[in-house]
């Protein structure tokens, strides 16, 4: 009869081996309780409300107040929404050149452009038309807390105010998406939010 069998050492390798995976082992665990210590002191904003109602724009406001606004290279591609804003605009009026036409003036037209759903940021980016036309027009902080963009997605910002700790998330616009809201109400990254 033939006896097999396993001999297993137990080498200083061996024993170095386990003593560092039971340290790093003992980092992630360490980490792992930071991180919930973390997001259970975190809130969770949830904004919904209809189009134009200034989800984004309370996003830009934090970020403008609590995480130091936004680098170059952001205001750079905010350049071509905000070009967009005014092309928007000024296409609102043209498809209402009669009615404003027949009115006392550009200024009478914009007075009533709540008649005709003008964007609310219309003045503003027409009263800096000249400046947004250059070719080297940086957007300034107000620029891009002003400029309107539909939401497409689901967006998240987090910021801290007093030591509190923020976590807002935005979703995409609601008229595009009415069936879709319930769902993302009920969805498990909402789920602390309920």
């Amino acid at each position: 009869m033939r006896l097999m069998g396993c001999m297993v050492g137990h080498s200083s390798t061996v024993g170095d081996e386990e003593r560092e995976q039971r340290k790093v082992n003992k980092q992630i665990e360490e980490q792992l309780q930071k991180d919930k210590q973390l997001l259970r002191a975190t809130h969770r904003l949830l904004l919904l409300g209809a189009g134009e109602s200034g989800k984004s724009t309370i996003v830009k406001q934090m970020r403008i107040l609590h995480i130091d606004g936004f680098n170059e290279k952001e205001k750079k591609e905010k350049t071509c929404d905000i070009r967009r804003n005014v092309r928007d605009s000024i296409e609102i009026f043209y498809d209402h050149v009669e009615k404003c036409w027949a009115d006392r003036g550009v200024q009478t037209c914009y007075e009533r452009s709540n008649e005709y759903q003008l964007i609310d940021c219309a003045k503003y980016f027409l009263d800096k038309v000249a400046d947004i036309r250059q070719t080297d027009y940086n957007p300034s902080e107000q620029d891009i807390l002003r400029c309107r963009v539909m939401t497409t997605g689901i967006f998240e910002t987090k910021f801290e105010i007093d030591k509190v700790r923020f976590h807002r998330s935005s979703r995409m616009a609601y008229r595009e998406q009415q069936a879709k809201i319930h769902r993302l109400l009920w969805s498990p990254a909402h789920a602390k939010t309920r």
